[in-house]
């Protein structure tokens, strides 16, 4: 994608993992071809900025030889899965992902899908995946099997074992395929499946297989999970606003880790860690601040930001050092989210407090809503060197 300080390449891990050797190679690229910067996103994916157009195909080059590119486009958009990072092997959430990738890929029906389009494979652990965007949510469901949701239905379906699941998985991606390709036949935009979903005649007469039973969503009580240890995993730490410089990023490939493990949350679960001791954070360089969040008090987990000008070339306004020099005025338990435009484009849930930037007479200005999407703000009143000077206004009531 093409961007105001050059191109954007996303990088889909399979199954979301990288090996430490894999690690270490998307850093010097990224130094290399890019930014010498890596965006860590809610899809659990791994972007490379700054990237200019004579280096993309050398660098193609160089992801293929990791094998941390797809043969082809459609392969990579039907390898659309966030898998959680949280799992462990009883869990058998990889070999369900490994199928159904191997499903998905081999599914001719499939063929105009909208781009989109996408699965979230969860634990059952924790509530963490409850807040990613997907057409279908796949859940572990203790030992009686999987169960499949599309967000906004009354009724899941659960399957008693991994083939069933996928199959049924199927189903609803070929279903949503056919309604797409119709839409774009009669002009109309090919939508996503819950809305779909949401049209009149709500459920349509789906043909599932056989050994389905209707069921009551999963319905999770506790959110994402914060930086820390996490037993027999290893330590899940998170970088200011998702962006992990690429020398920090080769040093702690370079300690001795096991691998990665990329979250939908913006950060990574580092595996292999025996402990976090002095020494450990020392040869990882995790004890750095400045390039890693360790503590789940840091206030700068409760901001987030988009590119920003001049990264992005619709942003009106810098909002990543905005965001930053707000963070320490964010109440516990509250977020802050500065966006360039109206777009919102880097977070699709409302924050307690948004703000967005507009143009300005002079320069730009910032609007304010509270509990609402970037899209929703209307008001303009604050300059960037006014919110800085008074963080107190962001909280105050609307």
């Amino acid at each position: 994608m093409a961007s105001g300080d050059g191109l954007v390449v996303r990088v889909r891990p399979p199954l979301g993992r990288l090996s430490a050797a894999q690690a270490l190679r998307l850093a010097e690229l990224a130094a290399q071809h890019g930014a010498g910067l890596l965006e860590l996103t809610s899809r659990a994916n791994i972007q490379l900025r700054g990237v200019t157009p004579d280096q993309h195909g050398s660098l193609l080059g160089a992801l293929a030889a990791q094998g941390l590119l797809d043969p082809d486009a459609r392969q990579e958009q039907l390898r659309n899965l966030v898998i959680d990072p949280l799992s462990q092997p009883t869990d058998g959430l990889l070999a369900l992902a490994e199928a159904l990738q191997q499903a998905l890929v081999a599914d001719t029906a499939l063929d105009g899908l909208p781009a989109k389009f996408g699965f979230s494979l969860a634990s059952g652990r924790h509530g963490g995946l409850a807040e990613v965007a997907a057409d279908v949510k796949i859940v572990r469901d203790g030992t009686q099997g999987w169960r499949l949701q599309v967000p906004g239905q009354p009724i899941a379906w659960q399957a008693d074992s991994a083939p069933l699941t996928v199959q049924a998985a199927l189903v609803l991606a070929r279903w949503c395929a056919a309604q797409a390709r119709a839409r774009r036949a009669a002009g109309e935009h090919p939508g996503r499946l819950p809305q779909l979903l949401r049209q009149p005649g709500e459920l349509p007469p789906l043909v599932l297989p056989t050994g389905l039973r209707q069921v009551p969503p999963y319905l999770p009580a506790d959110g994402s999970p914060n930086p820390g240890w996490q037993r027999g995993l290893g330590l899940l730490v998170a970088a200011p606003l998702g962006r992990v410089a690429a020398d920090a990023l080769a040093r702690l490939a370079r300690s001795g880790i096991r691998g990665l493990r990329l979250t939908p949350w913006r950060m990574l679960l580092v595996e292999g860690l025996a402990s976090s001791d002095s020494a450990v954070l020392e040869a990882t360089g995790l004890g750095d601040p400045e390039h890693w969040i360790r503590d789940p008090q840091d206030a700068r987990l409760r901001v987030s930001a988009c590119s920003g000008a001049p990264g992005c070339r619709q942003a009106l306004a810098p909002t990543q050092d905005l965001a930053l020099a707000l963070a320490p005025h964010v109440p516990e338990g509250a977020h802050l989210h500065v966006s360039g435009c109206a777009k919102g484009c880097a977070l699709q849930l409302p924050s307690t407090v948004t703000l967005v930037a507009q143009a300005g007479e002079q320069e730009p200005v910032f609007g304010r809503a509270r509990h609402a999407l970037a899209r929703a703000v209307t008001d303009s009143r604050w300059s960037a060197r006014s919110l800085r000077d008074n963080p107190g206004l962001l909280f105050e009531e609307i």
